[in-house]
């Protein structure tokens, strides 16, 4: 029993561990399921988590993005309100004109420039009571608009009146007026300043100095607002005239000597000591690595040092100076003078440019030096840079817009002056202040040194025309009194047939006139009354730089007022400089160059034609052509043709029987009416060499001709260039010289 039940419970042991090692299989197949199991559900919550944090990334980025559009579309609608107004695609405009009648654009002086009238019918016309007086500078609203139209059109096209007057305009059936935009321009200056500038194409711009407000803005030729649909095909078609670009702003141009503004501050600023002290003996010309370069009308300057060079605008003076220069910090300086930038101004306008290197040739930068070759400026920038020079070298915003109101009369908007930044030192700007008053007082703008306000500027000439004696004529200056603020005044004169001194600064002195209320008195401004005598300060008939003198009493002359009536009609046409009571020179013409030779005693310009007629017929029957054709030659430069001749450019060159432009001038300043015919009579033989030399020397003029750089504001051409080489040079100048000795 025992052993049974012994040998039972062993069994039942044995059967117990196997139905029990089952159990543990199994309770280990279970643990190894449940293990799985927990595996998997660990990888899917790891997987949750990633994708919830990719989401939670990508969910972030989104309104990263979204919220940087919105920023991005509410500062940029803020910023550029107007843009997104005048855009066509934008149909508020014409649901706000549909209930509001567009705002009226004023002078400041309340004179009404643009206003909206509104028929039975609903529809607007817009007038403007001017009409093309501000053309250019107000604009026109069709075709996209310009001027203070296009800039003010989210403003004159809303009411901001209250709502009880918009009620009171519902009841009558009315549109609600619209706001209505105050500039700074002033009515009287404005056409003081088109009709100054008369036929001619050109821009004139004029500003408060101290604030950068704009007074007067004409560009020529003009456009009438009101008939800009009507006018729109052939104003398009015209691209030789360009009369839609405002050349105020818009039009490039070769500054001439307006330049050496530039030049004379960059040469104080990089060593004052040395401006001071510098001297240059100018015999009417210069030559640098082997280029040439001359004086206007190769006007022979004498000593001077940089005051003197800035006021008689001494080309080969500062052709020197510009060489000597810095590159790298000239061309820094340009760039702080806003050159290659856009300029701080609201409408539209181009950027001035220069060329400046280590690359930059000896002649580019020759050229550079007086505002010719590669430089382009806006009458704009020179204007500010002018009123910097005014006020201490600060450059001012200009603006046009003095404020906006809504019709009731709340100010909406009120703009101030904006001060944009230095660019002149007071040291350099207080120097540059006194060389500006020596262009008026002893210089090329002495046609306003009779004036009662102060005034002062700079002149420049740029020639352009190969085949004539035409030019863009420029004055740049302020003035001043002690009943009125200071002005900036910008006169650019395209295909004046003379300098910026003799075109340019008359249109200037009759604004500032206009301005400071100055009347002129009984022929105080008949030009004709007015002489530019060159190299002959004592009066002796002999260029004053030949006689080997570099006293101060030789030094070039300026214009001065005819003192003398030679034919007796009452009105005085020559100057006695030495008071010998012999005439020292005549300009019946009016156009600032005497017509008979300085210091030759001539006292009627009637007797030296016949005289020279005289000389003529006498060489002609000594049976040689070429005696009459040198007579002829002669004589018309005792007359003043020479002069003439200078100016003309090619067509001197082109003509055998004449004198090259360095001749001329010579010859003009130093033939008498008595020389004349005396070369005249002496034959045949003689003759015929003046006549030969005469020939030689156009040929090396004709093979390269003095010519100065112009760039038309609407097609960006430039044309010629003003240096000659220095073989071409040395023989004008000789044959010149033997010229002048026959």
């Amino acid at each position: 029993m025992a052993d049974y039940i012994g040998g039972s419970g062993r069994r039942n042991n044995r059967i117990t561990q196997r139905r029990r090692e089952p159990d543990v299989q199994g309770r280990r197949r279970i643990s190894s399921s449940d293990t799985g199991t927990a595996r998997s559900a660990r990888r899917l919550a790891a997987e949750k988590k990633r994708v919830r944090h990719q989401v939670f990334v990508a969910g972030g980025i989104v309104v990263v993005m979204f919220a940087s559009m919105i920023t991005y579309m509410v500062s940029y609608s803020a910023t550029h309100k107007d843009e997104l107004m005048n855009n066509d695609y934008n149909g508020r405009e014409e649901l706000l004109l549909a209930k509001n009648q567009r705002g009226k654009i004023y002078a400041a002086d309340g004179q009404v420039l643009a206003e909206s009238k509104t028929d039975a019918k609903g529809n607007q016309t817009r007038e403007y009571p001017f009409g093309k007086l501000f053309g250019h500078i107000i604009g026109y609203t069709p075709k996209g608009g310009s001027g203070v139209e296009q800039l003010e059109n989210a403003e004159l096209i809303k009411s901001d009146i209250s709502l009880s007057e918009k009620a009171a305009y519902d009841q009558k059936g009315e549109l609600y007026p619209g706001n209505d935009v105050y500039t700074t321009l002033m009515p009287d200056l404005q056409k003081t300043a088109s009709e100054a500038l008369g036929d001619y194409d050109g821009a004139v711009i004029v500003t408060e100095a101290k604030t950068g407000k704009i007074l007067a803005m004409v560009s020529h030729p003009e456009f009438d607002p009101g008939n800009i649909e009507k006018d729109w095909d052939s104003l398009m078609s015209d691209t030789e005239k360009g009369t839609l670009v405002n050349r105020v702003t818009q039009g490039l141009y070769a500054p001439g000597s307006t330049f050496k503004i530039f030049d004379a501050i960059e040469f104080m600023s990089e060593d004052m000591q040395k401006a001071m002290a510098y001297t240059f003996d100018c015999p009417g010309y210069t030559t640098i690595d082997g280029v040439m370069i001359n004086c206007y009308h190769w006007e022979v300057h004498g000593e001077q040092n940089l005051e003197q060079s800035f006021a008689n605008s001494c080309n080969s003076s500062f052709a020197t100076i510009g060489t000597s220069l810095d590159r790298d910090k000239f061309a820094a300086k340009l760039k702080e003078m806003m050159f290659d930038e856009d300029l701080p101004y609201d409408l539209p306008s181009s950027r001035s440019s220069f060329v400046l290197d280590d690359s930059t040739s000896t002649k580019e930068v020759m050229q550079l030096a007086i505002g010719q070759g590669k430089t382009l400026m806006t009458p704009l920038h020179l204007n500010m840079i002018t009123a910097a020079i005014a006020n201490g070298g600060e450059v001012y915003k200009p603006y046009v817009v003095d404020s906006v109101k809504s019709a009731d009369g709340t100010v909406l908007v009120q703009n101030k002056p904006t001060d944009y930044r230095n660019v002149i030192s007071s040291d350099v700007d207080k120097k540059m202040q006194e060389f500006c008053r020596e262009v008026v007082t002893d210089g090329t703008a002495s046609k306003l040194s009779t004036r009662p306000y102060h005034a002062a500027g700079k002149t420049g000439t740029a020639e352009y025309d190969t085949n004539s004696a035409d030019s863009n004529a420029w004055f740049t200056g302020y003035a001043y009194d002690d009943n009125h603020n200071e002005i900036a005044i910008t006169v650019v004169i395209e295909g004046a047939t003379g300098s910026g001194g003799t075109n340019a600064v008359p249109v200037a002195r009759t604004i500032m006139d206009k301005y400071f209320g100055y009347t002129p008195k009984a022929g105080e401004d008949d030009d004709a009354n007015y002489v530019h005598v060159v190299n002959d300060k004592d009066g002796d008939g002999v260029n004053d730089a030949n006689e080997g003198t570099s006293t101060s009493s030789d030094l070039p002359e300026k214009t001065v007022k005819l003192n003398m009536d030679t034919n007796k009609d009452g009105i005085n046409d020559a100057v006695d400089l030495n008071g010998d009571g012999v005439a020292d020179a005549v300009d019946t013409d009016g156009d600032g160059i005497p017509e008979t030779n300085v210091g030759g005693g001539a006292t009627d310009i009637s007797a030296a034609a016949s005289s020279a007629s005289s000389a003529s017929s006498d060489a002609s029957s000594a049976g040689s052509s070429s005696a009459s054709d040198a007579a002829s030659s002669a004589s018309s430069d005792t007359s003043g043709t020479a002069q003439s001749t200078a100016q003309n450019g090619a067509a001197a060159a082109s003509s055998q029987t004449q004198q090259t432009q360095g001749q001329a001038a010579a010859a003009a300043q130093q033939q008498t009416q008595d020389q004349a015919a005396a070369a005249a009579q002496q034959g045949t033989q003689q003759t015929d060499q003046s006549a030969q030399q005469t020939q030689d020397a156009g040929a090396a003029q004709n093979a390269d001709n003095t010519q100065n750089d112009y760039v038309n504001p609407t097609t960006g051409d430039a044309q010629g260039e003003a240096a000659w080489s220095e073989q071409q040079a040395d023989a004008a100048a000789a044959a010149a010289q033997n010229g002048a000795g026959q």
